[in-house]
């Protein structure tokens, strides 16, 4: 008997060490979460705009002039052409869409835009149908990173509306 169970604990010892089924739990045991691993660091990082004037509301035509020229210098050197709009290496005749995007905006009393922006118009140099569905989105989805980023100031108003035209053109 003493052999027999010397024999059973060496063969159990050189089993090594029991290995429970990936995603099997006992009966009435719950099932432990697996750590997944982290995704990749190159996600993008979330714009931060300065607070901006409501130069719509200015009846000063320099400082209108002055918000509006802000506005769209911080719009324009946050707003790229997409990589996910342009043609893939094997496919280098697919035509990549360029023309304007309008995009309502709505700036709350606090300052900050409601989210997402709006695609109200696409005004492009070739019909819709032209270009690949997935680089319209790609453009679609720059225009409201880059939008629904900015901050203005406070104002007493509850609602302000803009209509904001952004231009891609591919390089």
């Amino acid at each position: 008997m003493r052999i027999r169970l010397a024999l059973l604990g060496a063969l159990l010892l050189a089993a090594g060490a029991a290995q429970a089924q990936e995603g099997y739990a006992a009966p009435g045991f719950p099932m432990l979460p697996h750590r997944r691993p982290l995704p990749p660091a190159t996600a993008p990082v979330p714009l931060r705009s300065p607070v901006l004037s409501r130069f719509w509301h200015e009846t000063d035509p320099a400082r209108q002039a002055a918000g509006r020229d802000q506005f769209f210098e911080f719009v324009s050197a946050q707003a790229q052409y997409p990589e996910s709009a342009r043609p893939a290496a094997d496919q280098p005749n697919v035509l990549m869409p360029t023309g304007r995007i309008f995009v309502s905006i709505q700036v709350r009393p606090n300052g900050s835009v409601r989210q997402p922006p709006r695609i109200a118009r696409r005004e492009l140099t070739q019909p819709e149908a032209a270009y690949p569905p997935a680089a319209i989105r790609a453009l679609d989805a720059e225009a409201q990173r880059v939008l629904g980023a900015l901050r203005f100031v406070r104002s007493p108003a509850t609602q302000d509306s803009l209509v904001v035209p952004m231009r891609f053109i591919a390089k």
